[in-house]
Parts: C-alpha cells; sequence; structure tokens
C-alpha cells in the first residue's frame, strides 16, 4: 500500500491490519508481498525485530488466505529456518 497516507495506516493498525503505528500494512495479496520484501528493512534491524514483522506478516496472510506466498524459510516462530 505505497500510496496510504497516515491516517489510512493509523486505521489499519486499529484495525489489526498493520503492526503498531501502521508499519507493514496488508489488507491485499500485493501488500503481502511487498510487506516480505520489506522485512529486511526492520528497524531496529535485530533479529528479534525482524521474527516479530515476520509472525505478523504470516499471522495476515492466513487472514487474507494467501499463506502460499510466505517464503518457504520462515519458520511459525518468525525465525529463519536452517
Amino acid at each position: 500500500m505505497a500510496d496510504m497516507n497516515a491516517a489510512g495506516r493509523r486505521k489499519a493498525a486499529a484495525q489489526g491490519q498493520a503492526m503498531p503505528g501502521g508499519r507493514f500494512p496488508v489488507k491485499t495479496r500485493a501488500d503481502l508481498a511487498n510487506a516480505i520484501r520489506a522485512v529486511g528493512r526492520v528497524q531496529p534491524p535485530t533479529d528479534e525485530a525482524r521474527a516479530k514483522v515476520r509472525r505478523f506478516i504470516a499471522k495476515r496472510a492466513k487472514a487474507i488466505g494467501a499463506s502460499d506466498l510466505i517464503p518457504d524459510t520462515w519458520a511459525a516462530d518468525g525465525s529463519l529456518k536452517s
């Protein structure tokens, strides 16, 4: 949702469709693909922060029926598989 404004991001966060502050909004398959690509830009750049975002993205993928887009390298706990 590249064109979503701040108010739209806050609304998405309030509805559980984005992380707090409106980060990583996921309403559609296209949003999901964008969020998956953006995981590497998570701030702070820690494994814990990235795992939290991956868990959120996986949850949203399931909610919109797009779990097939989740990379095979992602574990259910948000970590990366070995």
